[in-house]
């Protein structure tokens, strides 16, 4: 059910490569089957003190909104538009009703919030699958609160854009790709913007091509920080 990021040291990069991968639930897509049709997916941010108990016990939600840098908002608006700009995909944005995480009941298909997870330079984020995925996780994406975020890859902190448009690509039914300079490649990387030609193939065939595909990105090369950063993916079904 949920994708967890972790960070480790890296020497090389692996050698296989292959194309996206879907994720395996069933529909696996917002807006119901077949795979190649387009859907509205709504989201929403978590406030302060919502409960994320059903993840451990005692897990309090953190809105974005209270440990974000200024500006995060446009950040996430690019990660949106960034995926509805080359598949068949509509986000808009709803009130949330502060019902708990994965509450049989929930407004927003992806929630947004972050929480606290094992400290600064450890797990970064993680997502949830779309339905069937728990009762009302399915989409819902968190941060974690002890690590720094920033908008570019500038100065300290892990760019906010490109995590949370990878999470995205979680969210909407990708898996991680074996191919290099992929945004859904489990390896962050400052080398290129947003989805890559794999990663728009594998949206596309969940949702279908964009009516108007405009500014396509091309493929990026993949360039790891110094220290080499490996994200790890551990999916638990609900």
């Amino acid at each position: 059910m949920k994708k967890i990021f972790a960070l480790i040291a890296l020497l090389t990069l692996p050698a296989l490569s292959h194309a996206y991968v879907v994720q395996d639930n069933d529909p696996g897509k917002w807006g119901g089957a077949p795979f190649g049709t387009g859907a509205t997916v709504s989201y929403s941010f978590m406030s302060t003190g919502t409960s994320c108990s059903a993840e451990f016990a005692g897990c309090s939600i953190t809105s974005f909104f209270d440990f974000m840098p200024a500006g995060f908002f446009s950040e996430l608006t690019r990660a949106f538009d960034a995926w509805s700009n080359v598949a068949d995909l509509t986000f808009v944005q709803v009130a949330d009703d502060g019902a708990a995480f994965n509450a049989p009941t929930a407004s927003g298909d992806i929630r947004i919030g972050g929480h606290v997870f094992d400290g600064a330079g450890g797990t970064l984020a993680h997502g949830f699958y779309p339905p069937a995925n728990g009762l009302s996780a399915a989409g819902d994406i968190h941060f974690d609160t002890g690590d720094t975020w920033s908008i570019g890859f500038g100065g300290p902190g892990f760019d906010i854009f490109t995590v949370f448009a990878h999470e995205l690509g979680h969210a909407l039914g990708l898996d991680h790709t074996a191919v290099p300079g992929s945004l859904m490649n489990p390896f962050y990387a400052a080398g290129f913007d947003g989805p890559q030609a794999d990663d728009i193939a594998g949206m596309q065939f969940i949702y279908g091509p964009a009516e108007e595909v405009n500014n396509v990105p091309l493929p990026g090369t993949l360039f790891l920080f110094a220290a080499g950063l490996l994200m790890l993916l551990r999916r638990r079904q609900a």
